[in-house]
């Protein structure tokens, strides 16, 4: 039979400081992509547009879109040593801490996965589109390419990583805090896990971008009320 790890107090700050810090980083850097690239390319509603028309709008307004991306990549990112630190904060270990750090580090690679098309691979399709001698044939050829990687990235970042596996992992970290008897955190985690959970309506065709952000917001405002939950239980 193991025998649970003792930390000293100091310690246990120094996690409970790491986790905070961490989810208040998703956090900013969120909102951080949602107010670069929402004016600027009107997203994420432009996610659905036509390569006619995002393509050049993406070399248009390069610069915000590099931004936005990138503070978008900071929060996938910061999702995945938060997976870790979340296990010893909430006090979790055997399956339920094992599950809270996998999902967590699925869902930070998955949504990584999914932005960094719009890093790498987007801006170099913008450009090859609407270079003056691209022929129409290219043009089209570009298109396929588009919606190809777009489907593809897409499914995994949007659907697997925001809709699956953000949602899964917040319905187990909504159960540990449940078991902590943070009643508050907990019924609503589970809502916020629903709302994740509705975005996988796109598979059968049901889309609707407003869902979409509103459960990205809902979540993040979810993410917040854990950490202060967490500083104040500390």
């Amino acid at each position: 039979m193991t025998q649970a790890l003792r930390l000293h107090p100091s310690d246990i700050r120094s996690g409970v400081t790491g986790t905070v810090g961490l989810i208040l980083l998703q956090f900013a850097a969120m909102w951080g992509a949602f107010f670069i690239l929402a004016p600027s390319i009107n997203w994420p509603a432009s996610l659905d547009e036509p390569p006619a028309i995002i393509l050049p709008l993406i070399l248009d307004q390069s610069g915000a879109v590099f931004a936005g991306y990138l503070s978008y990549l900071i929060h996938a990112l910061a999702l995945i040593p938060l997976a870790i630190l979340l296990r010893d904060a909430l006090s979790l270990d055997g399956t339920m801490g094992q599950a809270v750090i996998t999902l967590g580090v699925l869902a930070g690679f998955a949504k990584a996965l999914g932005i960094t098309r719009w890093l790498f691979l987007m801006p170099g399709l913008a450009t090859a589109y609407t270079d003056p001698a691209a022929s129409g044939a290219t043009q089209d050829a570009i298109a396929v390419v588009y919606e190809a990687f777009n489907a593809y990235a897409g499914g995994v970042g949007e659907l697997m990583g925001v809709g699956f596996f953000s949602a899964v992992w917040t319905i187990v970290i909504s159960v540990a805090a449940l078991r902590q008897g943070w009643t508050l955190i907990g019924y609503t985690g589970f809502g916020a896990a629903a709302l994740l959970l509705s975005t996988l309506l796109s598979v059968v065709g049901i889309e609707s971008p407003l869902m979409l952000t509103l459960s990205g917001i809902l979540w993040q405002f979810w993410t917040v009320a854990l950490a202060v939950t967490i500083w104040r239980k500390a």
